[in-house]
């Protein structure tokens, strides 16, 4: 006798749970061979059939013995359909595939994220640093956010469409909390998840490319044109940072004035790529520090990473840069403090760290009576005070942009001289008084 639906839909569910649990076995051991790994899954596999699936597996007693069992199916109507192999092994193969299809066809967005995470780190460019981003977008904006009186992380990825999707867009926009940059950050995140799931036949389209962000409302853009350092400003920090010139920090700081570079591209410049004689500077490395995305999804501790491309990763990164009277002052002054060092910047016998170049740079800031800008800003007041209106390209490829739209981001307005009469000065009929 079929079992009651009610009472099959709870037991299905009570397996499936058993199942995630044991799926999560992780069996990546190292000096193992593949001989030995297949084995040993085909053993967690088995193992799995046994906990979990609660028909009878039995073996015909007449003509060809073959392994039968039966399998929950919504269609039939008995509720179940029969499975017949030839061995014992393959039926447990046959099932194993059952359970994981039925697994991942109720697969929440929850559970999709955390796979999701694992096979960005695993099978995709995607740095730590990344990756981390998109767990505090999920945590923050999406996974408890209700919508539909059921939090957007508990939805089962097949229940996921662009009337539900554009349901929780506008419900999280209608009051203009957050900026279009959020909102397509949040986007791009679930369009990922779903391209993801897509790829693994969890789903067949990406509900998220239907999504037209233009009917949306967003918090309105903060005015960044004077987010940046003047010229005086600068002027008052290089009195106090010639004063520090025995800080490797410090004389980072100004050397970074002096270049089209970013913090982690004058972190990683070492001895080989200066060429002091001939003026130039090979930008080629990237140093950052990232945390490593642990199999729980948790993040080890930082470690330095060195790396042989640059942000972008396209040619236009990989750059020669002028040095000025003044950059070969500082690189002078740096040998002398560093003369055998790998990299040219080595505080403490280590290279500097972004983290603790801000810091250095908030307290002279503050020494030097300054508001503080990070050392990003530092590249938008290099690009700004360079541009004359005419050189935009050539800022551009020293910047290592790829295209000059990204280039034009990065002016701001490093006078910051409120008086605009003389922009008046000819409009009209072109004199000016009465």
């Amino acid at each position: 006798m079929a079992r009651s639906p009610r009472k099959r839909r709870k037991s299905d569910d009570e397996r499936l749970q058993n199942f995630m649990k044991c799926v999560k076995i992780d069996l990546d051991i190292e000096g193992l061979s593949d001989d030995t790994m297949k084995k040993l899954t085909k053993q967690m596999q088995h193992h799995i059939i046994t906990e979990i699936h609660d028909h009878k597996i039995f073996q015909s007693k007449t003509g060809r013995q073959y392994w039968y069992t039966h399998v929950t199916d919504e269609k039939r109507p008995e509720g179940r359909r029969l499975i017949k192999r030839a061995t014992y092994e393959s039926l447990c193969d046959a099932l194993y595939e059952f359970y994981e299809g039925v697994y991942r066809m109720n697969m929440t967005m929850d559970e999709l994220f955390d796979e999701y995470l694992i096979f960005r780190r695993d099978q995709t460019a995607a740095k730590p640093g990344t990756i981390r981003k998109d767990m505090s977008l999920w945590r923050r904006y999406c996974q408890k956010y209700e919508v539909g009186r059921r939090q957007l992380g508990r939805y089962k990825v097949n229940e996921i469409n662009t009337q539900l999707l554009f349901a929780y867009f506008r419900h999280l926009t209608k009051d203009r909390k957050y900026t279009r940059k959020t909102i397509t950050n949040i986007r791009s995140l679930l369009s990922g998840m779903l391209a993801y799931a897509v790829e693994q036949n969890i789903i067949q389209s990406n509900a998220t490319r239907e999504l037209d962000l233009k009917r949306l409302t967003f918090k309105p853009v903060q005015d960044k044109s004077k987010d940046v350092f003047t010229t005086e400003e600068v002027a008052k920090l290089f009195t106090v940072l010639r004063q520090a010139d025995d800080d490797p920090y410090a004389l980072a700081i100004m050397l970074d004035f002096n270049l089209f570079a970013r913090i982690g591209e004058v972190a990683a410049i070492k001895w080989e790529n200066v060429d002091i004689e001939n003026r130039s500077l090979y930008i080629c490395n990237q140093l950052t520090y990232e945390p490593e995305l642990n199999d729980d999804l948790t993040f080890s501790d930082k470690v330095m990473v060195t790396e042989d491309y640059l942000k972008g990763c396209t040619s236009q990164g990989f750059r020669h840069q002028y040095l000025t009277d003044e950059a070969i002052e500082i690189l002078k002054k740096a040998k002398e403090l560093n003369p055998d060092g790998e990299f040219v910047f080595m505080p403490n016998g280590k290279p500097i760290i972004t983290l603790t170049f801000n810091k250095r740079l908030k307290k002279y800031c503050e020494k030097a009576d300054v508001p503080y800008h990070s050392s990003h800003k530092i590249r938008f007041y290099v690009a700004s005070t360079a541009y004359n209106g005419k050189n935009l390209t050539q800022i551009s490829k020293m910047m290592g942009h790829s295209n000059t739209a990204t280039t034009l981001h990065y002016l701001r307005d490093t006078n910051q001289d409120d008086d605009v009469s003389e922009l008046f000065a000819n409009l009209g009929s072109g004199k000016t008084g009465s």
